[in-house]
C-alpha cells in the first residue's frame, strides 16, 4: 500500500549524473510512502516520487526521455531526487532513493 505524504511545487535545478548542470525547471511532485500491510516484519519505509517538470531555461527534456538518462533534481530546501523522464511531456518518476539530502 502507499500513502501520499507530501506535495511540492517550486523551481529547482536539474543535473546529469548528479554533477553536470543542465538547467532550471518548475516542478510539481507527489511523494508517496510505501508500506507492507499486515506484515509483522520491520520493513524500512520506501519513498517514491512522481510528478512533472517544465523547463525554465533552454532545456530539451525529450532528449533525456529518449535516452533514458538518470537525472537529479535539486530542490531549494537542500533535498534532491534522482529520476527518469517517463513521458515526453515532462512526467517523471524517482529511480528508487526517493527524496534525499544532496551530498556536498
Amino acid at each position: 500500500m502507499q500513502r501520499l505524504i507530501e506535495q511540492l511545487a517550486d523551481e529547482g535545478e536539474v543535473f546529469l549524473r548528479g554533477q553536470k548542470p543542465l538547467g532550471r525547471v518548475r516542478y510539481h511532485l507527489s511523494v508517496y510512502q510505501h508500506f507492507a500491510e499486515g506484515s509483522d516484519e520491520s520493513i524500512p519505509a520506501s519513498l517514491n516520487v512522481e510528478g512533472h517538470v517544465t523547463p525554465v531555461d533552454d532545456l530539451v527534456l525529450t532528449d533525456f526521455h529518449r535516452q533514458r538518462e538518470e537525472l537529479t533534481l535539486r530542490l531549494p530546501d537542500g533535498r534532491a531526487v534522482d529520476f527518469w523522464i517517463t513521458h515526453a511531456d515532462g512526467t517523471i518518476r524517482s529511480t528508487g532513493r526517493g527524496l534525499h539530502r544532496r551530498e556536498s
